[in-house]
């Protein structure tokens, strides 16, 4: 099981390298870099990469470990791929609509004393896009879930919240 996760994610991160750059990635303010907090994401960087009212996104997250939690690890990363798409609404400061559904696909590797389990996730959400400027803002979305490899035997439905600050060059 776990060697099928792990050749699963190189193809996956093949694919998402192949796709962003046979896109039309010209022109001024067509990526953005951001940072945020989410699950399965947790605290994360990413890039987003624009292509009409379409976006894909990947990013790299992490969250602190605690000796005084309960289920401590020593080590946790996540890797994510998303693909969004902007239909509702507008803004003065940008050619994307602000309203966005939101699926993605989520590789988490937890690393605790004696043991390491892996956890492979779709989620699909439903979010907005907020503009400080032409360059900043957050975005804020909701969602759902779904575990595909669930090693961990956390439940398989969860909820799939998350924010983040974005720039954008």
């Amino acid at each position: 099981m776990k060697n099928k996760a792990g050749h699963l994610l190189s193809i996956l991160i093949v694919l998402a390298f192949l796709i962003i750059t046979g896109g039309k990635l010209s022109g001024q303010q067509r990526v953005n870099i951001s940072a945020g907090a989410g699950y399965p994401e947790l605290l994360n960087i990413g890039v987003r990469f624009q292509i009409e009212q379409s976006q894909l996104g990947m990013s790299i997250g992490t969250w602190p470990s605690s000796d005084k939690w309960l289920f401590d690890w020593k080590n946790i990363v996540s890797l994510s791929g998303d693909y969004y798409y902007h239909f509702g609404g507008s803004s003065d400061f940008s050619d994307l609509r602000p309203w966005y559904g939101r699926i993605g696909l989520n590789f988490m590797k937890i690393i605790f004393e004696n043991e390491q389990n892996t956890l492979l996730s779709s989620y699909f959400r439903v979010g907005r896009d907020f503009y400080f400027n032409r360059v900043s803002g957050f975005s804020l979305d909701a969602g759902v879930s779904f575990c595909i490899i669930n090693e961990p035997g956390i439940t398989p439905v969860l909820p799939a919240p998350g924010f983040g600050f974005f720039y954008r060059f």
